[in-house]
């Protein structure tokens, strides 16, 4: 499968088969995941794989505010961002750039200074920026479920608290979004886009 069939072929998927996914294929995700882009190469992202039924059941009720097709998914998984590590591995990127000469003087000041303003800034416009890092290895998670025949929906609404408590997430692990996979027992068409044009500045 070409990429831009899976692009084509992705849609949310919230009716799924009562059959698991394998460990294998999770791991094939996890694996997508991991080899995402991320600013100043510092992978803020932490995954909680949930795929015990009684956690999934108890995921579709207030936790999600009641979204019960959660139930149906045969794994569920939580995507944090590690807000220390976040901070600490861009600052040795940023260490790792001054010490070898890589970029530009000018652009190593850049750097050093964005470095900077996110350590004094304020924990939700660090969860912010640690949050896009996370969508993008979300994204090419689910691209990569496609490819393996798996339906994925990515869920944006959640009590985090409730999450933290449930399943003992440390607190320096920002839930970010929950994304449901399982085998599709839907084929949803495709939803309207806009045009090219619409999405080009002139």
């Amino acid at each position: 499968m070409q990429v831009i069939e899976a692009i084509e072929a992705r849609r949310s998927i919230r009716k799924f088969k009562d059959k698991p996914v394998s460990q294998e294929q999770l791991t094939k995700l996890l694996e997508a995941a991991r080899l995402a882009p991320s600013a100043m190469n510092a992978q803020p992202w932490r995954f909680k794989i949930v795929n015990d039924k009684a956690d999934i059941e108890w995921l579709s009720g207030s936790p999600t505010r009641g979204q019960k097709w959660v139930a149906g998914a045969s794994a569920v998984i939580i995507c944090c961002a590690d807000l220390t590590r976040f901070l600490e591995d861009a600052k040795a990127a940023v260490r790792f750039l001054r010490d070898n000469a890589v970029l530009p003087p000018e652009m190593q000041a850049g750097v050093e200074n964005f470095v900077q303003n996110a350590e004094n800034a304020p924990e939700e416009v660090l969860r912010g920026a640690a949050g896009m890092n996370c969508a993008i290895a979300l994204t090419q998670m689910m691209l990569r479920a496609v490819e393996l025949g798996l339906g994925t929906c990515w869920i944006g609404m959640y009590d985090e608290e409730a999450l933290r408590q449930r399943f003992a997430l440390p607190e320096n692990m920002a839930v970010t979004t929950l994304l449901a996979v399982g085998h599709p027992d839907e084929s949803p068409a495709s939803r309207p886009r806009k045009e090219l044009r619409e999405i080009i500045l002139a």
